[in-house]
């Protein structure tokens, strides 16, 4: 897999020189979620109450195209109210996709890693593609 940015930690990535906190800075769009048979796109938010410096961008968005893998785990009714609260981003092993819950400390992905997205609601999205292109906005 080939990336335009880096995670830095679980819940941050850089991109363009820019550190990102996808925790406490944005809100994932659940319902801007974007799945077609050739085609992802994952939407990120600003969270403008919650940002002390300004940010680059307003909108994040995570883009897939020709994916070779969707899993796709709901949220819990449980914990909904958090499903906009990314709870980590990792790559991972694609030949451990029983595995959809733990965190890998890695910057950059090996070239079959899959891009796995936890929420706070135990929504999951797990993705393995050649590429994953970040654009800000």
């Amino acid at each position: 897999m080939k990336t335009n940015f880096k995670i830095i930690s679980f819940t941050e990535i850089e991109f363009e020189n820019e550190e990102i906190d996808l925790h406490n800075c944005y809100d994932f769009i659940s319902n801007e979620l974007e799945v077609t048979d050739e085609f992802i796109k994952i939407h990120f938010v600003i969270i403008e109450e919650n940002t002390i410096k300004k940010m680059k961008y307003n909108d994040l968005y995570f883009l897939v195209n020709n994916y070779t893998y969707l899993k796709q785990i709901k949220p819990s009714e449980e914990y909904i109210e958090d499903d906009s609260c990314l709870s980590g981003i990792t790559f991972f092993d694609s030949n451990l996709r029983d595995e959809n819950y733990s965190l890998v400390d890695k910057e950059y992905p090996n070239e079959n890693d899959d891009l796995i997205f936890t929420f706070e609601s135990e929504r999951v999205i797990r993705i393995n593609s050649k590429e994953v292109i970040l654009v800000g906005k």
